[in-house]
């Protein structure tokens, strides 16, 4: 199981990088012809995990460490 290190990166974008329904870490590429804001959806049950644009805040943040 895993547990994040740090929770702050994680709220300011809104994404969430452990899926909230069956703790997936797996996403599905966004249809990114889907309009301004395409949908990042969890590989593994289909729930929405948050917008392209906020996972891409968050790599940009670089800072979520996980402790396995």
């Amino acid at each position: 199981m895993m547990h994040l290190a740090q929770e702050t990166p994680l709220t300011s974008t809104g994404f969430k990088v452990i899926c909230e329904s069956c703790g997936s870490l797996s996403i599905k590429l966004a249809d990114t012809r889907s309009g301004s804001q395409p949908v990042v959806r969890c590989g593994r049950c289909d729930a929405v995990r948050g917008t392209l644009a906020e996972l891409h805040s968050l790599a940009r943040a670089g800072t979520v460490e996980f402790e396995v």
